[in-house]
């Protein structure tokens, strides 16, 4: 009887916590859900690029997106628990005062609600628009102003590096250039017409993730 009641007080005491640790216990198990994202830049690190802290937005299978912040330099962050299902993750790189510089996304998949690692993202500078207007419409304009960016020209050269080109009638007085990454341009109005001709241009610099104007006095 002793030997019975030994035996049953040892299957009790080994089955509880098999069966607690089943429903979630602490330990190895539970960090295979922990999701955490690590940032680098296509170019330049935190210092050279401004950036001072990094938004990482998680938007959830069928719930509402969650943002944490975390300072450019650490290079990684935790995001929290998964369960199963795609997650859509964006990140951006925020300057001092909080503007979006660089951005990064992509969707994970965890069939399994497990996390193999850390995800890996390369921060790329944000595209900005030129908005570019002129002055007035001479009498007699009835086709289009081309309005181009150039890349700068070596001394004395003509301007060939076309990197973007639109066309705007002469009374909107206004074109924008859409996603013109950061860098050194030459914006161009150019009525390509021998009467009347006109023509102007003018240097820009852009800075990823800041729109510009641009104003030109033609003709």
């Amino acid at each position: 009887m002793h030997i019975g009641t030994v035996s049953t007080k040892l299957t009790h005491t080994r089955t509880i916590p098999l069966l607690v640790c089943l429903l979630g216990c602490s330990g190895e198990g539970d960090a295979n859900n922990k999701l955490s994202l690590a940032w680098k830049f296509g170019s330049g690190d935190c210092a050279s690029n401004k950036v001072e802290k990094v938004k990482v937005t998680v938007t959830p299978p069928g719930g509402a997106s969650a943002a944490s912040e975390f300072a450019c330099a650490a290079g990684a962050g935790d995001l929290g628990d998964i369960t199963t299902g795609s997650y859509g993750i964006k990140a951006e790189g925020l300057d001092g005062a909080g503007t979006p510089r660089f951005e990064a996304s992509m969707t994970a998949s965890f069939p399994d609600g497990k996390v193999s690692g850390p995800l890996d993202l390369t921060l790329r500078p944000k595209a900005s628009n030129v908005n570019v207007t002129w002055n007035g419409c001479p009498p007699g304009v009835v086709q289009p102003y081309f309005v181009a960016l150039y890349r700068p020209p070596t001394s004395g050269t003509a301007l060939t590096n076309k990197v973007k080109e639109v066309q705007e009638s002469c009374q909107a007085k206004r074109a924008t250039l859409e996603s013109i990454a950061p860098g050194d341009y030459v914006v161009e109005v150019n009525s390509r017409a021998v009467t009347p001709a006109v023509r102007g241009t003018k240097p820009v610099t852009v800075v990823a993730g800041q729109d510009v104007e641009v104003a030109l006095s033609v003709p």
